[in-house]
Formats: structure tokens, sequence, C-alpha cells
């Protein structure tokens, strides 16, 4: 259960806040303004997820790093992981 929260915490968190403001404007009726809030929290979450979404790295930069190792110079390697 936790890798799986690890992996889909954006998921988890664009939940819980749509289902928080929908409680809090919808709780004295629906109106146009309401939906229209809605709307624009599903789009800036769609916006948002669509920007920082994790990504693999090109395959090129790893032959590059490649070809920097053992030239005598000290190299950070750092590794991550798309999630």
């Amino acid at each position: 259960m936790q890798h799986w929260l690890n992996q889909h915490s954006f998921l988890v968190a664009a939940v819980a806040a749509m289902a928080v403001l929908a409680a809090i404007l919808l709780r004295d009726g629906m109106r146009p303004s309401d939906l229209i809030a809605l709307g624009a929290l599903c789009l800036g979450l769609a916006l948002a997820f669509a920007l920082l979404r994790p990504s693999a790295t090109p395959s090129t930069e790893a032959e590059a790093v490649r070809a920097q190792i053992g030239r005598g110079q000290p190299v950070l390697l750092e590794l991550q992981s798309p999630y």
C-alpha cells in the first residue's frame, strides 16, 4: 500500500483537493460559479500533471556520461527514478 501511495501521491492529493472544494462549494446548492471553480481546479491539476510529470531521461545523455568517466577528473553521478 505504501508503494502504491508513493507512486500515485499526486492523484490522491488531486482527488482530495477536488473533494474538499466540492464539499465547500456545493453545500449550499449548485451554482454555475461553483461548477466553474471545480472545472478550473480540474484544468489546473491536469496542466500541473502534464508539465511536472516524471519522465525517463533520454539515452543520449547516458552515453555522454560514460564518455566522461575515467578521464582523470571526478564525476558526480546523480541517479534518479522517474517517480
